[in-house]
Parts: structure tokens; sequence; C-alpha cells
């Protein structure tokens, strides 16, 4: 029997020392419990947080009480404890684990992790001194211990760590303290209390956002343990090749890393192979011993190593119009790769876009229309589908031809005498950019004022205002790559501005017409003569967004508008704007003008009912008008007040509640939101009793 248990304690420790087991690592001095209420019993589970803890519970036992502390939805005044534990519970004699034993390889480790020969027995009355000198081994001893508990209800029994109470009802809530039968000197060690109650079982889940990441010969599985840690103390996580015959992937049961700052804990399984596809899933286990569902599956395959890359060796020009390139697959590249697909850039940084794709181990390929200037990189694929690149290569043919000469040339000059030029964008491969030239007159020369080539078709200049010459011009050439001019663009004149802006326009009326379901406004127009152009925006208060509304010239004489395209219940104000020849312009606003004609009718019909089958109340009800958005249901449990309880789409009518309890008395009420947040009456209220 010693070479079983010594066999089984090797194993756990692998298992243990490869995940992080974190029992006995909490220097607070308690005692942590956990509830399982269903079938009528309520069974309960604990675990010492310190060796110290362990020692003694192990030497005195435990003390379970139970207080009802509510019946039927109602509090009961100081409730009455019941000693569920006549005798105090303590570990099985080594006697009785050894005859278990023989049965339940869990239990033998039990034993020898208590009685064994390698635990340095140290009583509390010896002091808490004795006890930090051994704290590492103790601790090791005890972790395994609760593992295996946690892992088996017949081991957590024979450990003096569980209690099954069948003398419960339906209808009532305890709390259950758990305790040392006897305290150390010197030392408090913290009692457990756990709240359970037949009306609340525990619903296991499954474990959620399950993700798997393979390398070579290895699969890494991960999923989120943040929410569930309490629930779970190990999990076992299973293999497929086939996709559906799952086998767990080890004997034992996988304690998966700490979670993250993102709350996911990870786990590494060996691939048998890197050829085959392979499915993953994984369920939890309860410190009852129970399995929890399953997760959703993950598969992936494993992607062998590739040290290698392709080498380009040779580029060649061949009569200033193609390029052929060469290049060799180092190693086992060649057997590796599956297809090399040949990418051109413009510059080394790319992007690189595909030109060919050829089939493994093909060393050789001709360009037939290259670019002056070309970044070649092969792009190897290995059977598994992994890329490797290699190293960009430049290669260039010899350019004498200019670039073309821009054309599109415009530009502005602004009340501060700040000019912005644009024109249209050369289609060159080669272009490198442009240069801007100016002058005050056609008859004088036109020098440049730029300081560097111009990347972008576009430049901004400054020129004074204060001057008797109206006019200032421009041209622009383009440069290639090798420096190569086109000839001058033709010039651009621009006038210089003037500052004034015109007179604004005056809003005389502003108001809602319900008649025509609209906003009308009326205006006087800008008294200036070097108008050219009105337009009116329109703005919502609620979202500050501008529309525009209607532009138009000096030609029309308009002076009123109508606005329909509104959305009730919005406030809107209007901005209306006039510009000059010169690009001036003036602003009139008018006032605030809330857009909201309907009125909105009570949900009618509100109705409740209680299917004692399905224990939930079912509420339903009618409304016929239209564009309605959602419902908001607000509950009110027996003398409470009412709250915003839950909201339902406006497609809907009818509800569920299923979060309620026996013996209270349960008030709804219901209103109705329309497009545009528009909202109903509140509806009557109805009484359910549950």
């Amino acid at each position: 029997m010693r070479r079983i248990l010594l066999t089984l304690l090797t194993s756990v420790t692998l298992l243990c020392c490869g995940t992080g087991i974190s029992y006995g690592q909490d220097n607070e001095h308690k005692i942590v419990g956990v509830a399982d209420p269903k079938n009528g019993k309520v069974r309960l589970r604990w675990s010492p947080a310190s060796y110290i803890a362990w020692e003694i519970g192990n030497k005195y036992g435990y003390t379970v009480e139970r207080f009802t502390v509510a019946a039927n939805g109602a509090l009961i005044n100081r409730p009455k404890p019941v000693i569920l534990t006549p005798q105090p519970l303590k570990p099985y004699t080594l006697q009785r684990m050894e005859a278990l034993a023989e049965k339940d390889d869990r239990i033998a480790m039990i034993a020898e992790l208590i009685y064994g020969e390698g635990a340095k027995k140290v009583t509390p009355e010896q002091g808490i001194g004795a006890y930090m000198e051994s704290q590492n081994t103790n601790n090791w001893r005890m972790g395994m211990a609760l593992l295996n508990c946690d892992l088996s209800i017949a081991a957590a029994q024979s450990a003096g760590l569980y209690l099954e109470d069948s003398d419960v009802k339906k209808g009532e809530r305890y709390v259950y303290r758990i305790a040392p039968a006897q305290q150390p000197q010197n030392l408090l060690i913290d009692t457990a209390y756990v709240v359970a109650s037949l009306d609340e079982p525990v619903v296991l889940a499954k474990p959620l956002e399950m993700a798997i990441v393979c390398a070579d010969s290895t699969a890494t599985l991960g999923w989120l343990t943040k929410f569930n840690r309490s629930m779970y103390s190990a999990y076992m996580v299973e293999r497929a090749a086939d996709g559906k015959n799952f086998k767990p992937v080890s004997e034992l049961p996988i304690l998966p890393t700490s979670p993250d700052k993102n709350g996911f804990s990870y786990y590494q399984d060996s691939l048998p192979d890197n050829d085959n596809k392979y499915t993953y899933r994984v369920r939890g286990i309860t410190p009852f011993g129970e399995y929890g569902p399953y997760s959703s599956t993950v598969e992936g395959i494993g992607v062998p190593t590739v040290s290698d890359r392709p080498i380009m060796d040779t580029m060649i020009v061949v009569d200033n119009k193609k390029i052929t390139l060469q290049w060799s697959l180092p190693g086992k590249l060649s057997r590796q790769l599956d297809k090399l697909i040949i990418t051109r850039a413009e510059n080394s940084k790319g992007p690189f876009l595909p030109l060919a794709t050829l089939k493994s181990p093909a060393t050789t390929f001709t360009d037939e229309k290259p670019f002056v200037s070309n970044y070649y990189r092969i792009k190897g694929i290995t059977k598994s589908g992994k890329a490797i690149y290699s190293f960009p290569y430049l290669a260039q043919l010899i350019d004498s031809m200019p670039p073309a000469v821009p054309v599109g040339l415009a530009g502005k000059v602004d009340s501060l005498g700040i000019v912005t030029l644009t024109w249209t964008n050369n289609t060159e491969k080669d272009l490198q950019g442009y240069r801007v030239f100016r002058a005050n007159s056609t008859k004088e020369e036109f020098v440049e004022v730029t300081r560097e080539i111009l990347k972008r078709p576009g430049f901004t200049d400054t020129v004074t205002l204060h001057t008797l010459t109206p006019h200032v011009f421009y041209k622009v050439i383009a440069v290639d790559k090798n420096f190569n001019p086109s000839e001058y663009s033709p010039y651009v004149m621009l006038r210089r501005p003037d500052t004034i802006a015109p007179s604004r326009p005056l809003i005389t009326k502003a108001y809602r017409s319900d008649s025509l379901r609209a906003i009308v406004l009326e205006w006087i127009n800008s008294s200036s003569h070097d108008v050219v152009k009105y337009a009116l925006y329109s703005i919502n208060t609620k979202d500050s967004s501008r529309r525009q509304v209607a532009a138009w010239d000096t030609a029309s004489k308009r002076e009123s508008y109508t606005d329909t395209a509104l959305v009730m219940g919005n406030t809107y104000y209007y901005e209306l704007e006039v510009y000059d020849d010169a690009g001036n312009r003036a602003k009139e606003i008018s006032s605030d003008i809330w857009f909201e004609t309907g009125k909105r009718p009570a949900v009618k019909g509100l109705k409740g009912m209680v299917n004692t089958e399905k224990k939930q109340i079912e509420l339903s009800w009618q409304y016929n008008q239209p564009e309605v958005k959602q419902f908001r249901i607000y509950r009110a449990k027996n003398d409470n007040p009412f709250i915003l309880y839950s909201t339902v789409d406006g497609t809907k009518p009818q509800w569920v509640d299923n979060e309620v309890f026996l013996g209270n008395i349960y008030k709804y009420k219901i209103t109705a939101v329309m497009k545009g947040d528009v909202k109903a009456e509140m509806s009557r209220v109805v009484e359910v009793k549950y």
C-alpha cells in the first residue's frame, strides 16, 4: 500500500507544480465554505485557508450549526442555532482510512498526507514559531489533501470536511456556521458562514470564451475563469482526433494557470502530431466532485517551425523593359513550401502586392511590366498555411522621361492673405513631387516659393494684402525620382480678397405650424450690393447636428422657407448665411422652435397571470400606436417603491418575470417609448400575488 501511495503523490505533485496550486498560500487563518442545495438537502464543503487552521481541524474537528433566518420570504428575529454535529467532525482514523483506501486511491492519499511519516508533528501548544519553520512542507501537504477533497466527496468525508443536511424545507433560508471545535492559544481562526436555500439551487455554468492557439506540436487552450473560480476547483480537458470521440488529455484533472488581467486561464497540451486537426472541450469540477456542462469546442492543427527563408541572389534588367529575378531555397525549405508568391512595392515599406503565384520549388520569375523603381519580396506559404518572407530587394530601370505637366491648378486667397493651392495629382509611378512658382504679374519672372519638393498636390503660401496689385499668379512643375522636371503648368490668377463681410439678413418670423406639420421662417435679405448667394441651415439642439436645407443665389428673391423634414419632440434653430463675391460671409440665427404636435396615450389591457408550473408571472398588454421603440416595465415587490425592472422591444406586447418568490405580491406598470424618445402616459397598475 505504501508504494501505491507514493506513486499517487508523485502524480499529483507533477500536476500541481505545472499549474500553480493555490491552496495553503493564503496566510490568513480562517475557514472557507460553500453549499450545494438540491434534491431536498444541503451539502456543505469547507476548507481551512492555512496550515495552522488545518492542523487544528484535524486535531479537534469542526462544528457545524444551522440558523433558519427566513421563512416564506419573512425574516426571523433572533434565529436559534441547531447543532448538526453533536460530536465534532474529525478525519477518519488511520485504520478506517486504510480499509477504505483499497477501493478509493484518494482516501489513500488523504491518509498519507495526514498520518504519513513525512508529516512533521507540531502541536499548537509548542507555539506559532514551530509552525512557521515547517511552513513550505506543511502548506504543500495541506494543499494536496484539499485538492483531493475537492475532487472526491468520499475523500472530503474522510478528512472531516463534508456534511449533508437533509432536515431542510423549501421556502426557508439558512445560514450555516462552520468553526473549529477548539481555538488554539494566542490565535483566532475565523469562522465560515454559508447561506443556502432549496429555492435557490446552484446552476453550473459552462466555461466561456474558449480559444486555442497552436504551435509546433503544442496547443494552448484559454477560457474565462475569473467569474466562476468559486464554482470550480479543477477542470477536465478532453481532446478528439475526429471531432466526435473525446478523451481526457490526462488521467488527473487539470488546474489551469491563475487568471490574467482579462480573467483568462490557460493550459498547454502536447499534440501527437502536426498533420491532423484536433478538437478540444473543457468542463469544470466542483468542490463536491461534480462535473459542469461542457464548453463550446475549438479546433486547431500544429504548426511546424520553419527557420529558413527564400534568398534573392540575382536581378537582371533586360533591355530596360523587363526584370528577371532569381532566388534560392536553403535547407529543407523547398520541401516545406507549398507555393511562392512574388510581390512588388514602390518602396521598401510596402504595401507589397502580388504579381504571380508559383509552385515550389520554382527559383526564377520575370516581371514583364516593372516600375521604374521596384522592391521585390518573395512570400512563401508552407504546407500548413504559414507565411514566411524574404527580405525586400531593389531593382531599377533607367529613366529619362519627364512627368506630365500638372493640370487642374486652382486656389484661393483668404482674408488673412493665406493662399491655398490645389491641383490634380499626376499618375506617374515614379513621381517624386512638385515645385511651385509665384509672380505678381504675367510680365515678370516667376520665382520658386517651395523650399522642398512637395509630396502632395497642394501648397499653402502667404501674400500681403496691403498692395495696389489686385492679383497674384502661380505655376507648378512636376519632378520624378530621377529629378526630371516637367514643363510649367498654365498659370492660375488669384484675386486678393476684401475682408469686409456683407450685412447680415434679418429673420423676422420663426414659428411652428401645426396645420402644415412644419416650421416656417421669414426674413429680410442682406442690403449689401456684392452678395452672391445664401444658405439656410437647420440645427437640432438634441445632438447639435447641422443640416443644409436650402441654398440659392441672388437671382432668386426668396424671403421665406417652410421646413418639413423634422422629427417630433426635437428642438431646432436656424442659421441664415449670406456670402459676397470675395467669400466673406455673415449669418443670422433664429430663436429655438420646439417641434411636437402629437399626444401619446397610455398602454391598455395590462394583464398578469401566475404560471405555477414554470414558476413565473406572465404579463401581456395591447398598444396600437405606430413607431413604438420599446416598452419599459416597472415592478414593485410588496410595499417597496416601483423601479424600472426591464425593457422590452416595441414589437413584443408580452413579458415573463421569472425572478419571483413565493409569498410575495408583485405590482407592475408599463409605459411606451416612441421613435424620438417621446413617452406615453403610464399604464394602470396590475397586482399579482405569487
